[in-house]
């Protein structure tokens, strides 16, 4: 559509585009989501950064970074490989991101270089086994992961 922001940002980035109910999602290359993100973030009318949403895929991590604009949203969508599992921080440009980034550091071992909490746990207790999965990678297996950590 000409004059869409989404679209213009995503033909600039080199992305692509997919348009599902009320949500445009454009993806971009892990090189490419910090510029797609801050493209995004200054399109009038999308309020704020609402969340960011690891998945794990099985040999990558999808990372969906969702603004909100009233009834509609917008999503830039980007994965990483598990055994790379690397991307440069957008919290300096957005501050809520700083959490979220970190939630997903614990849970899923993404590291998001730039974040203040890189390298530290957000959720994760002290005694959570530097040598076990993170817990919400698919390879995780919960009953190991108490015994290595004494619950059983």
């Amino acid at each position: 559509m000409p004059g869409d922001p989404m679209a213009a940002i995503a033909a600039r980035l080199g992305g692509k585009i997919v348009e599902e109910r009320r949500t445009t999602t454009i993806n971009v290359s892990p090189e490419r989501v910090r510029e797609a993100c801050l493209a995004v973030s200054s399109v009038p009318g999308l309020y704020h950064l609402s969340t960011i949403t690891g998945i794990d895929e099985g040999e990558t991590i999808a990372l969906l970074y969702q603004f909100w604009q009233g009834r509609k949203f917008a999503v830039v969508r980007t994965s990483v490989p598990k055994t790379q599992a690397k991307l440069a921080s957008v919290s300096s440009d957005l501050p809520s991101a700083v959490l979220y980034e970190a939630e997903i550091q614990d849970l899923l071992g993404v590291a998001f270089e730039g974040n203040p909490y890189l390298g530290k746990r957000l959720l994760l207790p002290d005694n959570y086994p530097a040598d076990a999965p993170p817990p919400l990678r698919r390879e995780a297996n919960p009953e190991k992961i108490r015994r290595m950590m004494g619950l059983e």
